[in-house]
């Protein structure tokens, strides 16, 4: 098949969006502003790792792995290790073939002030043999209005894209999305 369906590449983006219904924000209570956020993140991530791998059959490698993570319970159920968020800075679901290309959630200070952000970093070229990624900011907010719901907007709209990506590996439709509708923030 050399092109995604476009039917099958909605399914999996309104499937995340059903997915993520079953986190309960309001749960994650006695956390810090940055072990929530992770929290939080860690769930979307786990879900959507788990959705793209299963609706496109390929191989994606998370860091740190989703076995580190979180506890799979079965139907797209995940209980998060909250002892594996102490020291988090980032989490990343990255294609293992084809060129390189991953979606990153990291939390990080500006000013003092604790932020999420999230971005997909692309395989742009080679310099002296080694891969050079570009940075596609998807969604970056101080950690106090971190938004569950917001974050699953913004990255939402891609995921046709990047499932298109996936299951044909050709880069494409996420890179010429990401061009379109992201902003360029660094090397």
């Amino acid at each position: 098949m050399d092109i995604l369906p476009d039917t099958m590449a909605d399914d999996i983006s309104q499937s995340f969006r059903n997915d993520l219904k079953t986190i309960a924000p309001e749960a994650l209570t006695g956390m810090d502003e940055r072990a929530r956020v992770m929290s939080l993140v860690s769930h979307l991530f786990l879900r959507l790792w788990t959705r793209l791998a299963l609706e496109t059959g390929q191989k994606l490698r998370m860091s740190p792995p989703q076995f580190e993570l979180g506890t799979y319970k079965g139907q797209m159920k995940w209980i998060v290790n909250e002892g594996a968020l102490a020291d988090l800075d980032s989490i990343k679901i990255a294609s293992i073939l084809g060129k390189g290309h991953s979606l990153v959630a990291e939390v990080y200070e500006l000013r003092r002030v604790l932020r999420a952000r999230v971005y997909y970093s692309l395989e742009e070229e080679e310099m002296k043999g080694e891969p050079v990624f570009v940075n596609y900011l998807v969604y970056d907010e101080a950690g106090s209005n971190f938004d569950l719901g917001s974050l699953a907007e913004a990255i939402s709209p891609a995921l046709p894209k990047w499932s298109e990506t996936l299951t044909t590996n050709k880069e494409e439709p996420l890179w010429d999305y990401s061009k379109e509708h992201f902003e360029c923030v660094g090397v």
